[in-house]
């Protein structure tokens, strides 16, 4: 049984409906909606009156449960508006978000259903507020054959041989970010940086661009949208959703514009189809041959982005905020960095090799991202009627697993609100399977999740290579989630102290 979707309405459909139709035909018309609406919903729960269906509430018609929800990640504690249903109705629980039905599975068995399950019971479907903004034609929104093809060429760009080959750009690109913006300050707001940052390197890795005026105004755009991502969706002008989707377009003429420029790179011969992302993009071909459309390489350039800009900026700097609040676990982290340099000849760069070294300091990254989680989860569409946990889930209807259910709990980390990296000792073979999810698993795990382990790791590397030591201004600075994911609310100012 499918639920019902409605549609987006912008202010011009309803301007040129205005102009069409008298003030009596509109109240009549308008009327005969909400009445509409009534009856189909009324359908909708005779039709579904015999399955036993999750507990929970719908929310009003169309806007549902959304506004709670978009509160709540904008919030200090973002898990509550999850941890108060699942404590009044159980771990599995229905709300509506965005104008669908939505059933919450809580805890790694509703983890392991949803991300295990991808084409058998499951298939991607973030709300259509989402995919306006970030492309129904991405990897993120893409199914079956064609998430694979996308996939397939991502994999080119992000296997381990690759970024080899790219990591020494990587770690240039940061070394020179800390001498220009870092060096010489006494005292830095570390937010901002870390964000022009790994924006430089997202937008140098993924099509080598290096015009400064070109890159601000992507960025600046591109926050635009994260902002309206993450708001309730009504188009209408002077909401952070309609500024949203303008900024969209925006980037997509800066971007077709660089499109154009590359492949007349790549048909004469001063681009190669290995360079870079955009060139992987452009050059890849499926096992029939077939390219990619210009608006599959505009929306998976988007989802590229985003997904390398915002959870990384959000992880480097909350990592660095943990550990002044933990200076034993910074210590460890120095020492571990400094035996590698005391290996290193006078110049000598960072190989593949010395990461692989950086096991504590990958531990607490790892632990940064258990406590604030750099993603809320992930949604899915019941592609047949789901029994579980004693209720019928139907076909149709969103699913949405998070990682605020298990992150936080005792049950499954101890003394969990404390920062304790060692947890994840051992390679992690400690943590228990669907427990923790930064990167989501099965079939859709984050292909690009070795390159921000490896951003983070050398980032790391040069900050203690630079400085000896740090200390906050505010350590008691509070953490929201305005835009998502979680950041320090001041930009985390820091005093610096040099490293002789």
């Amino acid at each position: 049984m499918d639920a019902f979707n409605f549609p987006t309405i912008t202010v011009s459909d309803i301007t040129h409906f205005i102009h069409l139709h008298s003030f009596p035909t509109i109240l009549s018309i308008i009327l005969s909606a909400i009445v509409l609406i009534a009856v189909l919903s009324l359908h909708r729960s005779q039709n579904q009156s015999s399955l036993k269906l999750p507990p929970g509430n719908l929310g009003f018609p169309l806007i549902g449960e959304t506004r709670q929800f978009l509160k709540a990640l904008r919030s200090e504690t973002p898990q509550e508006f999850f941890d108060e249903r699942e404590k009044k109705f159980g771990p599995v629980f229905k709300t509506n978000i965005s104008g669908h039905p939505t059933v919450v599975l809580c805890g790694p068995a509703g983890n392991r259903l949803i991300l295990s399950n991808e084409g058998k019971l499951v298939q991607a479907s973030w709300p259509e507020s989402f995919v306006r903004l970030f492309g129904k034609d991405s990897i993120g929104s893409k199914s079956g054959e064609e998430h694979r093809n996308i996939r397939s060429a991502m994999v080119r760009f992000l296997n381990p041989q690759a970024l080899q080959r790219y990591m020494p750009k990587m770690s240039l690109e940061i070394q020179r970010h800390i001498n220009d913006k870092w060096v010489g300050q006494t005292q830095v707001k570390m937010l901002p940086l870390v964000r022009e940052l790994v924006f430089a390197i997202g937008t140098a890795l993924f099509f080598d661009l290096r015009d400064e005026r070109v890159r601000k105004q992507i960025y600046h755009l591109m926050e635009s949208v994260l902002l309206g991502s993450i708001s309730v969706p009504l188009d209408f002008p002077g909401t952070r959703y309609h500024r949203a989707l303008e900024a969209r377009s925006k980037i997509d003429e800066i971007l077709y514009s660089l499109i154009e420029k590359r492949r007349t790179m790549l048909s004469s011969g001063m681009a190669s189809s290995d360079d870079d992302l955009l060139s992987i993009l452009l050059t890849f071909r499926d096992e029939r041959g077939n390219s990619f459309t210009e608006k599959e390489i505009l929306d998976n350039f988007h989802g590229m982005l985003h997904a390398s800009y915002g959870t990384t900026v959000s992880t480097m700097t909350l990592l660095f905020k943990l550990l002044s609040s933990n200076p034993e676990c910074y210590e460890k982290v120095v020492q571990e960095q400094m035996g590698i340099l005391s290996n290193k000849r006078d110049g000598e760069e960072i190989s593949w090799k010395d990461l692989k070294e950086m096991k504590y300091t990958w531990q607490t990254i790892q632990e940064t991202m258990r406590m604030f989680a750099p993603g809320f989860g992930g949604f899915r569409m019941a592609t047949t009627d789901i029994h579980y946990g004693g209720y019928i889930i139907p076909k149709g209807w969103k699913l949405l697993w998070t990682s605020y259910s298990t992150n936080l709990k005792e049950e499954y980390f101890s003394e969990a609100e404390k920062f304790m990296p060692s947890r994840f000792n051992d390679e992690g073979r400690n943590v228990a399977p669907y427990t923790f999810l930064p990167f989501s698993a099965g079939l859709r795990v984050c292909p690009g999740w070795e390159f921000s382990k490896i951003e983070g790791l050398l980032f790391v590397h040069h900050f203690v290579k630079t400085f000896s030591s740090y200390t906050p201004i505010d350590p008691n600075e509070k953490v929201t989630s305005d835009p998502f994911p979680p950041l320090p609310r001041n930009g985390f100012a820091i005093k610096l102290f040099p490293r002789s």
